[in-house]
């Protein structure tokens, strides 16, 4: 396999964008750079289009396969505390997943790579001393808490377990005497380092860990549950509800052993303490001083750079990939190149949704099947699906191998549905195409019409907020904008607010809230609330983000309706199927001639390589209840449509009609008039940019985006 990630999606012309490469050839592969205007690998549609540009950094490199290791763990490095005689070490422990294999609660590692460690599995818990095991009966309950002491002395291990809901003792088991020269240097939470290997972890274990504590003396063992510990016996005491937004490990004793947890496993939620009267973690921190492991997680491949790539002054803004070959294998790596700090920008910028994209990448969706290949095949489109690569981690639609919902996602690793190529269905009636290919629709056809775009992406507009939209008069939406923060909303409203233009062409937009934070600014954060199109629900009493202590959910559920933005908001979803608008008598109004000249039939898109029309799969339509300006004008509705459909469960408070029910499935064109001059053009559909290549960019759809674009030109 070749494959590769970069370091960032998006940098301004003049920066850096560093390259990171796993090669499983023996040969060296080629790297060059190229512009991407097309992505489409269906042979009747607008097929693949680079254009290659030279760069400093085309060459041939060397093959080196680089693993990808998910798992989440901590490491806290013991700095010479010596616990190797009369010591007791406590922690609590809730159990998600139970199988025949061991799954590690925790493992103290010796300088010489000794370990003893403690395992969980489906039938009792496994002691191991330097390659020596105890085993310990007993059946444990999925979900439940239980707390573990163990007593070390120079003579033996001892071993005890309770109940904490009852405070019983549940298990006990004594070993004889440590074999091991050396004091533990590390203490690892959650994994065990694999043998041979002690920079590799192994036994990942699948479930909440919370309050470990190291204490003087090996009598502890007899202390009840919750008992107060006297300050002057305490040793070390790791509290996981301090800096809860970052991936730090605080200890709170006298020797300050602080760790880190790595891979993102999810802080905020519920711990052993939960009482239930506080469903935010911010006003009852130790009620959710709990961490949830996953052998799943994943944050960063960390590969090495191979090669970066200063980006010249003068390159123009666009979407470029580094194009990888090696013997019969391509990669090509996307990122966007915004225009330089001090240069002039162009009239109209389109904000790409790398926030979407980083939701869902590595999503296989569930229909990698023998159809999906034969058409990969017979298409020759891109090679690579992730259900053919777990390592590369999971998305915000996954769950872990535990059930619980997936909370993090991230850019640093390769992003195998973000690829020129990449078709996301069979699509009987068009390419099948989602997020980044489907987007490209609209710089293909940008390109076609010669009009010249600036690209930005949401992780712009989060770094620099209103900032990054000066300057320009319009701003298109790409397909489906659907995650957002509220420092991206926040430069999208000021835009409109302050005279600029916005054409939304997509659909189930500006949808859930997500959570971005400093220490690690390459992932994104969901908590799915209790309303929403979606695949799991967050937990009770874990609605709110770790990365920002807020609300999560739905933006509605947090007054921010899209409707406010862009006049519409999601309505229905259904089968990745198009159908058509038709215009409605408010649009043949003299004053919207403008946008319809050269459009003369009353059926809109009729068409399209986005499952056969431009209005379908996921459907947005204006809506005053939730903010819709009262001088929104609906230029045209969608009908009769294909496959299942149906209406997105926040929109039902009751059990409604069918009938009302039927009357929310469409999507809505809906245009704004704005107090500058300015307007907001929303399509109400995922699949509008997939008609706009049909007939040569030559047809209805085209014409009124072309209509509206060039107004503000």
């Amino acid at each position: 396999m070749l494959i590769g990630y970069t370091d960032r999606l998006s940098a301004s012309a003049g920066e850096n964008i560093e390259v990171k490469v796993s090669s499983d050839f023996s040969s060296d592969y080629v790297a060059d750079l190229v512009r991407i205007f097309s992505a489409d690998p269906n042979p009747d549609g607008p097929g693949i289009d680079l254009r290659e540009v030279p760069a400093a950094f085309e060459g041939t490199y060397r093959s080196v396969a680089k693993p990808s290791r998910p798992g989440s763990y901590g490491i806290i490095l013991l700095r010479n505390a010596n616990i190797t005689a009369d010591t007791t070490f406590s922690i609590r422990f809730q159990p998600r997943l139970l199988r025949d294999s061991h799954q590690a609660l925790f493992s103290f590692v010796a300088s010489s790579g000794d370990v003893v460690s403690i395992s969980l599995q489906k039938d009792g818990l496994q002691l191991e001393t330097y390659g020596k095991t105890s085993t310990v009966p007993f059946a444990f309950e999925i979900g439940r808490w239980y707390e573990l002491r163990l007593a070390i002395s120079e003579r033996s291990l001892h071993l005890v377990g309770y109940t904490v809901e009852t405070g019983s003792r549940s298990f006990e088991v004594r070993t004889g005497q440590l074999t091991g020269n050396d004091a533990f240097s590390k203490l690892v939470l959650a994994a065990t380092p694999r043998l041979g290997d002690p920079q590799v972890f192994t036994s990942f274990f699948n479930g909440r860990l919370e309050a470990p504590r190291l204490l003087r003396g090996a009598q502890l063992v007899e202390r009840l549950i919750d008992a107060p510990v006297p300050q002057e016996e305490l040793l070390a005491f790791w509290d996981f509800s301090i800096d809860v937004s970052t991936s730090n490990i605080r200890d709170r004793g006298p020797l300050r052993l602080d760790g880190t947890f790595h891979n993102l496993p999810a802080r905020a939620v519920r711990g052993s303490r939960w009482s239930g009267e506080e469903m935010c973690w911010r006003h009852a921190i130790d009620e959710y001083a709990a961490v949830h492991f996953h052998e799943d997680d994943l944050y960063d491949c960390a590969w090495a750079t191979d090669f970066s790539f200063n980006i010249p002054q003068d390159l123009p803004s666009g979407v470029y990939g580094v194009r990888l070959r090696c013997e019969n294998a391509e990669d090509i790596i996307p990122f966007f190149v915004r225009p330089a700090r001090n240069a002039g920008k162009a009239k109209v910028a389109v904000l790409f949704s790398t926030f979407t994209y980083v939701a869902y990448a590595q999503n296989p969706r569930g229909n990698f099947d023998a159809a999906y290949i034969e058409r990969r095949n017979n298409w020759g489109a891109y090679p690579y699906h992730p259900a053919e690569y777990p390592e590369f981690g999971l998305s915000l639609y996954d769950l872990h191998a535990d059930g619980s919902g997936v909370m993090f996602s991230s850019a640093l690793r390769p992003q195998l549905l973000m690829r020129p190529g990449y078709f996301a269905y069979v699509d009987k009636r068009g390419s099948g195409l989602r997020h980044f290919p489907a987007d490209m629709h609209l710089i293909a056809w940008c390109a076609a019409k010669d009009i010249v775009v600036d690209v930005i992406t949401d992780h712009d507009l989060e770094a620099e907020g209103n900032k990054a939209l000066e300057g320009y008069g319009l701003v298109l939406t790409v397909t489906h904008p659907e995650y957002h923060t509220a420092r991206t909303l926040d430069a999208i409203e000021s835009f409109v607010t302050g005279g600029g233009s916005l054409a939304y062409l997509g659909g189930n937009g500006f949808y859930w809230r997500i959570a971005t934070n400093e220490a690690t600014p390459d992932a994104i954060e969901v908590r799915r609330g209790e309303s929403g199109v979606r695949s799991w629900e967050a937990e009770p009493g874990e609605y709110f983000h770790a990365f920002d202590g807020r609300y999560g959910g739905l933006w509605l559920k947090n007054d921010r309706p899209p409707q406010r933005l862009v006049g519409v908001g999601l309505s229905a979803h259904g089968d990745f199927t198009g159908s058509f608008y038709r215009r409605t008598d408010a649009s043949y109004d003299p004053q919207y001639a403008w946008l319809f000249e050269g459009v003369d039939e009353a059926i809109l898109g009729n068409f399209g390589f986005s499952g056969g029309g431009a209005a379908g799969f996921e459907l947005d339509i204006v809506d005053t209840s939730l903010g819709t300006p009262l001088n929104a004008v609906v230029l045209a509705q969608s009908e009769e449509y294909l496959g299942d459909y149906h209406c997105a469960p926040e929109k039902i408070v009751w059990p409604q009609p069918l009938a009302w029910q039927s009357s929310q499935i469409r999507a809505d064109i809906c245009f704004i008039p704005k107090a500058h001059g300015n307007f907001v053009f929303s399509t109400g559909s995922i699949l509008f940019c997939g008609s706009l290549p049909v007939n040569g960019f030559n047809n209805n759809i085209s014409k009124l985006l072309e209509n509206a674009v060039r107004r503000c030109l």
